[in-house]
């Protein structure tokens, strides 16, 4: 128990703590506050917890989490008017339970404010705690105001403010499931509830260990708000390609903030268990290769594709290349073995295809078991057909049309030589007639 420094003698404590038992016996037997508003004497008990305190009449206060201090407030009015120096009696009685009832009991004098203020912190046995702690706590104040008792009551849980009631492990149809195999998706439904009636923030954290006790998942979702209630909150992950089949165990812990940054549990986690199964099967095409990114119609295209195994068996698949969605080919690859690549040879005889850009993809069949079929398709990108007409008229442009340029200016060049050799002759003419003697 905590006292204000100033304490009253033994002499005046004994009675107000018998007044505070005796209303607190009469409150718990017959469920009605003694209440004296009606002559102008009034006592009002709340907590630290503003704004939701339980100020008022026989209110109840908001949430208290195990070892929190609890601090109570008495205030004291006569007419309206606080009334100073007068000596309040404090009791708190614990969940009822066939173990240990708590009580706890106090005083404090009205300071000149009419508050009287008491304080205390929640045990939290060694022994069984969770019974004897958590659940409603009542609380009682009392005091003498011209020799008239006046009582007030405050009600309040104490509980794991925030906790996780349950984590369920889920598909990637977010259906209930208890058996994956290695690189799957996996779900986590986490539940978590807030009994506090003002918003709280907190990390949620989920782990997730092997057979072996391995670390193979590890999620963190950081300073998200969690209203009064329960929230689901939906995290996918995948089971890693080495994890160790058998039994592995899921962990989601609620957080006052990262670990990192100094953050505290809100309270004990909670776990789940599902199994891990394998060996792996996982077929992928790795690579495509057009032989050229542009050809003329009925030009053939070599376009090499290479596939691996990356799972843990031996596989034998169909690969089938198309350009858009159409098919070019397809091919068969027989008893690929663990780990190891093969090359696949397509041509593709564009005889009959349209000219256009076309998209060059891959695609291997799923092998039974198959989780991670992502990676069985591969885009390259485009390859562009040409048509012939096209090229003819691209000859014409950049061969016969400079070869007519030239004709023609080579036509008008000889067309200009034989009007100067003309007209020299026409001059030469004249001058010739000019020259003779006139007779």
């Amino acid at each position: 128990m905590e006292h204000q420094a100033k304490e009253p003698s033994n002499a005046k404590i004994l009675p107000v703590l018998l007044m505070a038992v005796l209303a607190s016996s009469l409150l718990m037997h017959s469920g009605h506050a003694i209440s004296n508003a009606s002559s102008g004497r009034v006592i009002d008990l709340f907590t630290q917890k503003a704004p939701l305190d339980g100020k008022g009449a026989n209110q109840s206060s908001d949430a208290f989490e195990p070892q929190e201090l609890v601090i109570l407030y008495a205030l004291v009015t006569y007419n309206g008017y606080p009334v100073a120096l007068k000596l309040v009696a404090f009791q708190a009685n614990g969940p009822s339970n066939t173990l240990a009832n708590i009580t706890v009991t106090g005083s404090s004098t009205t300071n000149d404010s009419g508050i009287a203020e008491f304080s205390f912190r929640i045990a939290w046995p060694s022994e069984n705690p969770e019974t004897k702690v958590l659940g409603e706590w009542h609380v009682v104040a009392t005091v003498s105001i011209a020799d008239q008792m006046v009582v007030d009551t405050l009600t309040f849980q104490v509980a794991w403010i925030l906790r996780i009631t349950s984590i369920t492990v889920l598909n990637a149809s977010f259906e209930p499931q208890d058996r994956f195999p290695r690189q799957s998706p996996i779900v986590f439904d986490v539940v978590v509830e807030n009994i506090a009636r003002a918003a709280k923030i907190a990390t949620i954290a989920i782990d997730v260990l092997d057979e072996l006790r391995r670390p193979i998942i590890h999620i963190q979702n950081e300073n998200l708000l969690f209203q009064h209630g329960q929230t689901h909150l939906n995290a996918s992950s995948q089971i890693p390609r080495d994890a160790a089949n058998g039994q592995a165990t899921a962990w989601a812990s609620a957080y006052t903030a990262p670990v990192e940054q100094g953050g505290v549990l809100y309270s004990p986690p909670v776990s789940t268990f599902f199994e891990i199964f394998g060996p792996v099967r996982d077929v992928a095409v790795v690579g495509v290769a057009p032989s050229k990114a542009e050809v003329i119609s009925s030009e053939p295209v070599q376009i090499t594709v290479n596939v691996k195994n990356k799972g843990d068996e031996t596989e034998s698949f169909n690969v089938t290349l198309y350009y858009d969605n159409i098919v070019i080919d397809r091919k068969h690859v027989s008893s690929l073995n663990s780990g190891t690549e093969t090359q696949l040879v397509f041509q593709w005889n564009t005889s009959d295809v349209n000219p256009g850009k076309y998209v060059i993809k891959a695609i291997a069949d799923t092998v039974e078991g198959e989780i991670n079929i992502q990676d069985n398709t591969f885009i390259d990108g485009t390859v562009t057909i040409i048509s012939p007409f096209s090229i003819s008229w691209i000859i014409l442009i950049l061969v016969i049309i400079p070869v007519l340029i030239a004709s023609l200016l080579l036509l008008f060049l000889l067309c200009y030589s034989r009007r100067r050799r003309r007209r020299r002759r026409q001059q030469q003419s004249y001058y010739t007639i000019a020259s003779r003697p006139h007779i």
